[in-house]
């Protein structure tokens, strides 16, 4: 028998035994024997449409307990609540794959279907490429059908719309497409079991982060398998048990949907900056795209273990994603597309790009050490003041007063004589005058307890942790306090509370400087006009920052809320409001601008 006659009569043979096994449920042969067939036909002719087609009509199969979905969501500002509202201190995040999700019980696979039935698809599984392994028995486990993005982009994306439709078109029809096939050959299609997933636990005081937030997001979306968001699962399993579930989804895990809005970008510079902390982050340039509402031209990197496995370099392609009050970030990186490559890799710093001392390690950061680095020590001071309310006086004129005059700290700057800035170039006497002013003012009764606390700048408090401990232990007490005292502060675990301790003994000397030149403190509230009511706050800050708005209401007997809520009194709304607007309209709860704050104050 010639090679053609052979091919054939095994395609016959492999057709007639699937037919017996499938839909007439009688084999005639044992699944060695059947196995042997099939692999022999591959042999000869890999490409065979036998070895593909799908037997009969589509089957369905009922699953043993339900196949849940997942609740949805599209705002962060939903996912906060349900953070709130679930109560977990500890969070699973994991990839949401965009392919089809499966579930294998006993030798058989099946699609979610409508959760209780779903489309057979066992003659497949001999083609998939099982990432994970299948269990034995009665077990059931589920899973995700897809294909990784690289091999679509190479092989798929002239035959199929995107990485689902070739998944859809690849294993629901009985005779794919012939690069269907040749996927299915090069095991190009995957079934990802989700327990393989790339997971990672992260508290709920990150994921309430704005800025920690996109950073999870970058990360977890760092993978060659497409996705349209990520899924946020409580850990604690007695939470679990308590959440129960709906006839949809089970409540003790969520999915946020990326938004639909996506631009694509390209890098032209990445550069390092050095916060007043000392970290190093790296920011991509951009070319300028409109997104959301807001022309972006940087976008952050975070930090430097981001960027090594993002593989970023300028000249990359960045599709970007920004949804209400989240800052842009970057979905996927693109370092060889439509013909353009990008060559010049970024290097990761060694030195601090301000004062060259070497930088150290620290988590997932590069810190610069040097507590005297010129870039720490300006931010440090813009910080400060900028909490206490000193006008006149930004990053750059201190930057500039800083190259002029002996500046280390804070304390430097009350010791100024508006003669000596007068002559400085570009200054004047009026605006000496101004500067020097706005400096005393905050000796003579302008400025709390917690808003000094607040601005030395300890990297673990803001004004609602600033104003607890000056009231729980007294503003005078905190450098003689131990790690115990600001170890039972929730939310606060024994490393922040060492760091606490440790800041607030290097930066005392400021307060002791502030004492000896007179320093008088405001009372904490000014009144209680604010009494009883609550505040959230959202869009583009003006004249105010939102520590200072946070401030002005805690300073007046009014609380603060992170979130929109139904018994929320008042949201104050800047320029290019976003979900929490929309949510604020919606409970019609009344939203006034930042000016309109101290008018209620009177």
């Amino acid at each position: 028998m010639n090679k053609e006659n052979q091919i054939g009569e095994l395609a016959k043979q492999v057709r007639l035994h699937n037919q017996r096994y499938f839909i007439d449920n009688n084999a005639e042969i044992p699944d060695e024997d059947f196995d042997k067939l099939v692999e022999k036909l591959r042999q000869l002719d890999p490409n065979n449409e036998a070895l593909f087609e799908i037997v009969g009509e589509v089957g369905t199969s009922k699953h043993p307990t339900p196949m849940l979905s997942i609740d949805k969501k599209y705002k962060y500002e939903e996912i906060k609540k349900w953070l709130i509202d679930t109560k977990d201190k500890t969070y699973i995040v994991e990839p949401k794959y965009d392919g089809m999700a499966a579930r294998y019980t006993n030798g058989k696979l099946a699609t979610r279907g409508d959760g209780i039935t779903g489309e057979d698809i066992t003659p497949r599984l001999q083609d998939l490429n099982i990432i994970g392994k299948l269990p034995n028995g009665n077990e059931s486990i589920y899973g995700e059908i897809i294909i990784p993005l690289s091999y679509f982009n190479k092989n798929l994306k002239n035959a199929y719309k995107n990485p689902r439709n070739a998944v859809v078109g690849i294993i629901k029809s009985k005779r794919p497409k012939p690069e269907g096939i040749k996927a299915l050959q090069d095991k190009g299609v995957h079934f990802v079991i989700y327990d393989m997933a790339k997971s990672r636990k992260v508290t709920i005081d990150s994921l309430l982060d704005k800025d920690e937030w996109a950073l999870i997001l970058e990360e977890t979306l760092q993978t060659d398998y497409p996705l349209d968001g990520i899924v946020i699962k409580a850990e604690s399993k007695q939470i679990r048990e308590n959440l129960n579930s709906t006839e949809h989804h089970e409540k003790w895990q969520i999915a946020y949907k990326l938004p639909a809005e996506r631009k694509w970008s390209k890098v032209v510079n990445i550069k390092d900056q050095v916060g007043r902390t000392g970290r190093i982050t790296s920011v991509a340039v951009i070319d300028p795209v409109e997104l959301s509402g807001a022309t972006v031209t940087n976008v952050t990197l975070h930090n430097a273990e981001f960027v090594e496995s993002s593989k970023i370099r300028i000249g990359s392609k960045v599709q970007l994603c920004r949804s209400g009050e989240v800052i842009p970030f970057i979905i996927e990186v693109r370092n060889h597309d439509f013909g353009a490559i990008a060559t010049k890799s970024y290097k990761i710093p060694s030195n601090c790009p301000i004062c060259k001392t070497k930088l150290i390690k620290q988590g997932k950061y590069l810190q610069c050490p040097n507590s005297n680095c010129p870039a720490r020590t300006s931010k440090s001071i813009e910080y400060f003041f900028k909490t206490l309310n000193v006008e006149n006086l930004g990053l750059k004129t201190i930057e500039k007063f800083m190259d002029i005059f002996d500046i280390s700290s804070p304390i430097d700057f009350y010791n100024l004589q508006k003669e000596e800035i007068a002559i400085i170039d570009g200054f004047g006497a009026k605006s000496a005058k101004a500067i020097t002013s706005s400096i005393s003012s905050t000796l003579n009764s302008s400025i709390t307890e917690t808003q000094l606390l607040q601005a030395l700048g300890i990297s673990i408090i803001g004004p609602a942790t600033s104003r607890w401990i000056v009231n729980h232990f007294g503003f005078d007490t905190l450098p003689s306090l131990n790690q115990s005292d600001i170890e039972n502060i929730k939310g606060i675990g024994p490393e922040k509370a060492k760091s606490f301790i440790s800041e607030i003994k290097n930066k005392w000397f400021i307060i002791e400087s502030l004492k000896s030149k007179g320093l008088k403190f405001k009372q904490e509230n000014k009144s209680n006009k604010l009494a009883g009511l609550s505040f959230c706050i959202t869009g583009k800050k003006g004249k105010y920052s939102r520590d200072q708005l946070v401030n002005i209401i805690l300073q007046n007997g009014g609380e603060y809320s992170p979130t929109v809520t139904k018994n929320l009194s008042y949201l104050i709304a800047g320029e290019n409001a976003g979900s929490k607007l929309e949510k604020a309209n919606t409970l019609s709860i009344k939203v006034i601008t930042e000016k309109e704050l101290p008018e209620m104050i009177g």
